[in-house]
């Protein structure tokens, strides 16, 4: 009766169905069906020629999916697209710390030297195998703090960490963003003020706070244009 009803179906459309073309490149044609098949082929049907080869091309590539890895660079990157758009619980932020290894901030000056103007403050900053570097000042708008990085990975010094996206945030306000470049560098220009945030793609960094010091902010750079008296002190700006 499947014989028939085959038989039938290639006398009135004279091509087989694509059902049947799986089957058969699958290898889970009846043997009396196979042969049918097999002829048609053979007859020269162009058609039905590129149908069973394109199902041979997608067997193909079903059967090399379990053995197939991405690159380490874009799980990476999606792990850490991720973490930005769904953070972790609260556990596993505190087990995931962003520590402040270095501050150049808290760093007393050599004897002698007085501060001749805001110099640009340097952090450093540990997250697992991530180190991440940053230099604040003063940008070039007033209202603005320059925000200079480089994200390492000290376990894979050669490693790309190319495009991966940094944010900086205040709250649920997003300021500015940008993407590494293939050293890991970015710059970010967000207004100058407290509880600053940078939000990193990179899972095991994730978002952590960066509070600047009154110092790196636009309206001290003004104060710190002014010239020394002979005592040392800033000249007060004349009274208007």
């Amino acid at each position: 009766m499947v014989m028939a009803d085959t038989d039938r179906r290639t006398r009135s459309n004279e091509h087989w169905r694509e059902e049947d073309w799986v089957d058969f490149a699958r290898g889970q044609s009846r043997p009396e069906e196979r042969d049918r098949l097999q002829k048609h082929l053979d007859s020269g049907c162009t058609r039905c020629v590129k149908t069973v080869r394109l199902w041979e091309e997608v067997l193909g590539v079903a059967l090399q999916e379990p053995s197939y890895r991405p690159p380490d660079e874009v799980l990476r990157q999606l792990k850490g697209d991720f973490a930005l758009r769904n953070p972790a619980p609260a556990l596993a932020r505190a087990l995931r710390r962003v520590a402040l290894v270095f501050d150049s901030l808290r760093q007393p000056l050599a004897a002698g030297v007085r501060a001749a103007g805001v110099a640009p403050r340097q952090l450093l900053y540990k997250a697992g195998r991530y180190t991440i570097r940053l230099r604040l000042e003063p940008a070039s708008d007033a209202e603005r703090m320059s925000v200079i990085g480089q994200i390492l990975d000290e376990q894979d010094p050669a490693g790309t960490l190319q495009d991966i996206a940094v944010l900086a945030v205040r709250g649920s306000q997003t300021l500015d963003r940008t993407l590494t470049n293939h050293l890991g560098e970015f710059l970010l220009e967000p207004d100058a003020g407290d509880n600053l945030q940078l939000c990193v793609g990179v899972a095991e960094i994730g978002t952590f706070t960066v509070q600047p010091s009154r110092r790196t902010r636009g309206t001290d750079r003004r104060a710190a244009a002014r010239p020394l008296d002979a005592s040392g002190r800033r000249r007060r700006a004349r009274q208007r």
